[in-house]
């Protein structure tokens, strides 16, 4: 199978051609010898011929021109990586102006946590290139986001993976320094003993800042004491070492100036526990570079881009495994950090810059957090005054979690999409559900939109350059439980508010999956981290690490591709500039500025993409006009497609908007 033969049309996925011969070699021979064994075993034969005439047909020009086509890409194995967090990069480095930055961390495996392997790839799926980057901490379960020069954020992660079954009974404590004079550190494995003699011992290394003395008008002098979190284990394994009720702790080597106060200490499941940690990843090095840690420990935040470009980063399991009410916001200009508004919402909490400037809160989340209203409720909230404005009428409120969340083309619309979902945890509740929201409405509220085909969790969602959305993967159950991945794969038309069938997906994907849109105009997709392999939930699954390519119908109409032939890097938002274009078939009918995919479990709040206005101003040139608004077009790097009338974009030329 060929894509039609214009001359901008990009080239297969690397791997792809060589797997394109020797699927059709076994084809017509499966077919010859169907045909000469027909009357020996009709039922049987019948049968296996059906299926290859399926394949045949999937892969004839009509079929592809109408629901488009996948393949699989050949990673070498000492590349295949637990696709956890990925997102697409621009670089100036050769080979990599269109690259995947593709992380694991530990990639769910606490055998790799503990030995400290840490894995991270970087990938061209369009040359094949793909190389092994160093990872200096545990990124799972991070959060991360492409800043304004285009090198990626990458805050929080893995200090330490749940115990469900512990047989240390084990706690959180607040260490108090009421010392005036200094500050305490305290290394891992410090302990501290309970009123009773229960001993138990930190889990980290922390330090205590000295605390503060205060001297009033009248002279009046108190102290004010400096105090830090941290998880202790209790020393002794047992019931011998549960502590009921939340008491006092002294030091084992006696000090006066330092004690803790411990919670209970159970042996009940213990939960991740974050950390502060934050790391640039350099697109002009290729490297990670380690900058100022978070004020809080975080694993599953959010992190949301500004229109100043601020970083908004909210959630996450904190350093004792509970969920982090206090959100902080990051300058990229100066690398500093600093403490924002408490406000409580579940874990990788989907939340969009508006272009109001406030966040909207879809609802969709990716799990812990209390099951109430008040925290997963959608709504609006503005991170400069603290204040949520609920947004009612979404149908079935109680299946957000594991819901894609995603903002319609073109973004001035402002109309927010919600996709499946299910129940809070482990749960069998799940839905076919999608709500639309627009915001430019007077009034706001949730419209139930088109089911998809079934009831699915973790569907992922990639906006393409013709405004289609691309809806594909996810399963039935919490996390692919009763071998319940689908390979549904739809396109979303947000004019006519309706799917339509697009070729199946070559593999199941759900919890902790994703898909990108390349500049090529491709999607890849991966990852795929399933609890059991079989129906009866009795096998235990491995990750999958199959990377695979979805090729539009757009690529298979047979008419030449637009081609973007000269167009300035750098622009500003409220400015005209010159490009120079030429439409392929047709003409051209429409521009768009599409943010890089940056997604992770179901959690892409930075995607969209935003109409260009323009003027042709004769032959090959045409007057192009960023919008006037930074909430709309936050600063960054952008991908810009034509798109003709016939619905094929172009490559998309990389632009860089301040």
């Amino acid at each position: 199978m060929d894509i039609h033969p214009d001359e901008s049309a990009p080239s297969e996925p690397a791997g792809s051609k060589n797997n394109r011969f020797w699927h059709w070699f076994w084809i017509t021979m499966v077919i010859i010898a169907g045909i000469c064994l027909a009357t020996a075993n009709v039922p049987a034969v019948g049968a296996e011929v059906g299926g290859f005439w399926h394949n045949i047909k999937i892969h004839q020009l009509a079929y592809e021109a109408k629901n488009g086509d996948w393949v699989k890409l050949d990673i070498p194995g000492q590349y295949q990586i637990n696709a956890i967090h990925a997102t697409e990069f621009h670089s100036t480095v050769p080979g990599w102006s269109d690259g995947l930055l593709i992380m694991a961390g530990s990639g769910n495996n606490q055998t790799f946590f503990n030995n400290g392997t840490f894995r991270t790839i970087i990938l061209n799926p369009a040359t094949g290139a793909v190389k092994n980057i160093p990872t200096p901490w545990d990124a799972f379960c991070a959060g991360h986001i492409q800043l304004p020069d285009g090198n990626i954020l990458i805050a929080g992660g893995t200090a330490r993976y749940e115990d469900l079954d512990p047989v240390y009974a084990a706690g959180a404590m607040t260490v108090v320094n009421t010392d005036t004079t200094r500050s305490i550190t305290l290394p891992r494995g410090t302990i501290f003993v309970s009123p009773k003699g229960v001993e138990v011992k930190t889990a980290f290394e922390l330090t205590i800042p000295a605390a503060r003395a205060h001297t009033s008008a009248t002279g009046v002098r108190t102290i004010v004491n400096s105090q830090q979190d941290v998880w202790v284990d209790a020393v002794a394994r047992g019931n011998g070492s549960v502590v009921a009720n939340p008491a006092r702790y002294n030091l084992q080597i006696p000090n006066n100036l330092v004690y803790g106060l411990g919670t209970a200490m159970t042996l009940q499941k213990q939960n991740f526990l974050g950390t502060n940690d934050a790391y640039i990843f350099n697109v002009s090095t290729l490297k990670y570079q380690k900058i100022n840690s978070m004020n809080y420990a975080r694993w599953y935040p959010t992190l949301t881009e500004m229109g100043n470009g601020m970083v908004m980063t909210t959630s996450g399991l904190n350093n004792v495994g509970q969920v982090n009410t206090a959100n902080e916001w990051f300058n990229p200009q100066t690398g500093a950090w600093t403490t924002g508004p408490q406000h409580g919402f579940p874990t990788y909490p989907a939340l969009f810059l508006t272009m109001g400037g406030q966040l909207l809160y879809t609802g969709s989340n990716a799990g812990y957090g209390p099951a109430t209203p008040a925290w997963r409720e959608p709504g609006i909230w503005n991170p400069y005054t603290n204040k949520f404005k609920a947004l009612p009428g979404i149908p079935d409120p109680n299946m957000l979690e594991t819901s894609a969340s995603v903002l319609l083309p073109p973004a001035q619309a402002q109309r927010y999409m919600v996709l499946g979902g299910g129940g809070v945890g482990q749960s069998n509740l799940s839905t076919a559900r999608t709500a639309i929201i627009n915001l430019n409405s007077p009034d706001p509220k949730w419209m139930q939109g088109p089911n998809m085909a079934e009831p699915t969790r973790y569907p992922i969602t990639v906006i393409l350059p013709n405004d289609d959305v691309l809806v594909t993967g996810g399963s039935t159950y919490y996390r692919g439980m009763h071998n319940s991945d689908n390979r549904d794969t739809r396109l979303y038309d947000p004019s006519t508010n309706t799917f339509s069938w697009a070729a199946s997906s070559i593999t199941g994907r759900d919890y902790h999956s994703g898909g990108i849109l390349m500049a090529n105009g491709t999607v890849v997709t991966f990852g795929g981290n399933p609890l059991f392999g079989d129906p009866s939930d009795s096998t235990p699954q491995t990750f999958n690490h199959e990377i695979d390519v979805y090729m539009p119908p757009y690529l298979f109409t047979g008419t030449a591709r637009p081609a973007i032939k000269a167009v300035p890097t750098e622009m500003r938002v409220g400015h005209s500039y010159t490009m120079l274009a030429t439409p392929g078939t047709g003409s051209i009918k429409s521009l768009r500025l599409m943010k890089p995919g940056n997604p992770t479990h179901v959690t892409d709040v930075n995607l969209r993409s935003i109409a260009v206005p323009f003027k042709r101003l004769g032959g090959t040139a045409y007057k192009i006009a960023i919008p006037n608004s930074s909430n709309l077009v936050p600063p960054g790097w952008y991908m810009l497609f034509a798109t003709n009338t016939h619905g094929v974009p172009s490559i998309a030329s990389w632009v860089h908007i301040q």
